[in-house]
């Protein structure tokens, strides 16, 4: 009996299919190279169908960038590359996957801007086309189109890409499909990317109603601080990450908390690791939307990079943020007057972004540390996280108190009360 038992058991994954899907987590590149700057995020879902796809886009994108970096030589304002991500999972099947490459660079009169998009379906493991999932009436969504964007739709262009529907770039809701055309491809340059989402509730695949779970009211967890004890403020740049999580177990083991400046572009598909992020007593800040370098940007494009995070935070998990850290460190007199929040910068970087090994960062972070002090470091790696193991028993072994960044505030300003 134990033996059919045994083979049963063999046998189940075998017909349950081999496309078991894991957590979603988002892979993060970020790197301020001497020839260039570079920040990617992209979902890895699971579906080795889709994620050989998704990789394959972002590996041709970034061979593109080394070549043109090849043939052209920069001295000062750096190339720049930003590929950044929408990720949506439609009825609990299927994937909707927005993948937008941004590329500038001083011999550019304007940025190159590129959608691509994947609608996957989980079940069936295959790609859908515009074609398997409706019937579209292409003759409304060109009238739309031109109605929409008469100065500059070019109408050769428009009946040439209709012509081939399934070539269409799209996702799609259980209300709507939104198709997604590059600038020049229907129109001209100054249209830029454009977004038209056309009302659908005729489909001919099976979508189930989902429903979206309401952000609770944040609530702090305040602790007991003291101005005697000598105090650092530890600070993590780019997450949420798949480390986050251990690296905020790990601050609870010792009693010690930290500010993480992150990124709006991941707050949803991270939702339950920044609650336990909050809920153990550590703060938000905003790190920007998708990482770009923030002092590039026109006045609108910065407050889209700053606002967008603020809100998907507060509707996802009821909590306002209050401070801010600029990417790359860089920051501007237009930055500053169009910020309307508190910019944090730091006086240590452990360098773990460029040391990559954990007992390089521990010694370059136990070198610099004194009391006061606020330190720079990044939840996306993992050698961070390990380098943690070393640094926080040692830390706590010297009688250092780690905290948030409001928390080293209050106590600087009990210290200045007593002098």
């Amino acid at each position: 009996m134990k033996k059919w038992l045994l083979f049963l058991i063999f046998l189940i994954p075998l017909f349950c299919g081999c496309n078991k899907k894991t957590e979603l987590t988002i892979e993060v590149v970020i790197e301020q190279n001497k020839t260039d700057l570079i920040s990617i995020h992209y979902p890895k879902t699971g579906f080795e169908k889709l994620d050989r796809e998704i990789k394959n886009y972002i590996t041709n994108t970034r061979l593109n960038l080394k070549q043109y970096i090849k043939e052209n030589v920069y001295i000062e304002d750096l190339p720049e590359l930003n590929i950044d991500y929408e990720y949506k999972v439609i009825g609990n099947r299927y994937s909707n996957i927005v993948l937008t490459t941004f590329f500038t660079s001083p011999l550019l009169a304007h940025p190159i801007n590129d959608i691509k998009t994947f609608v996957f379906d989980q079940k069936e493991n295959k790609f859908l086309q515009l074609s398997d999932i409706a019937t579209i009436h292409i003759g409304k969504i060109k009238m739309e189109l031109l109605k929409q964007h008469q100065d500059c739709i070019l109408i050769d262009d428009l009946e040439k890409v209709f012509q081939k529907p399934n070539n269409l770039k799209f996702t799609f809701t259980d209300q709507s499909i939104t198709f997604y055309f590059n600038p020049y491809e229907i129109a001209s340059g100054n249209c830029g990317i454009i977004k038209y989402e056309f009302p659908n509730k005729e489909f001919y695949i099976p979508i189930e109603k989902t429903t979206l779970q309401k952000a609770s009211l944040y609530k702090p967890n305040k602790k007991e601080l003291s101005s005697k004890k000598p105090t650092i403020a530890l600070t993590f740049d780019d997450g949420p990450s798949k480390y986050t999580k251990e690296i905020v177990k790990l601050l609870n083991e010792y009693d010690a908390n930290a500010t993480f400046f992150i990124l709006g572009n991941k707050v949803e598909n991270y939702h339950e690791t920044l609650t336990f992020v909050l809920e153990s007593g550590n703060e938000l800040g905003n790190h920007s939307y998708n990482h770009k370098k923030l002092t590039r940007l026109s006045s609108k494009e910065l407050h889209n990079q700053i606002e967008m995070t603020n809100e998907v935070v507060k509707k996802t998990l009821g909590y306002d943020i209050r401070l801010f850290r600029p990417t790359y460190g860089a920051t501007s007199n237009s930055l500053k007057s169009n910020i309307n929040m508190e910019i944090v910068l730091w006086n240590v970087d452990t360098e773990d972004w460029k040391l990559r090994n954990s007992k390089k960062i521990y010694e370059k972070a136990l070198h610099d540390i004194k009391d006061g002090k606020i330190i720079l470091m990044h939840d996306i790696y993992k050698s961070t996280l390990e380098s943690l193991k070393l640094l926080l028993p040692e830390l706590k072994k010297q009688g250092y108190q780690i905290v948030t960044v409001s928390e080293l505030k209050e106590i600087q300003a009990k210290r200045n009360e007593k002098n």
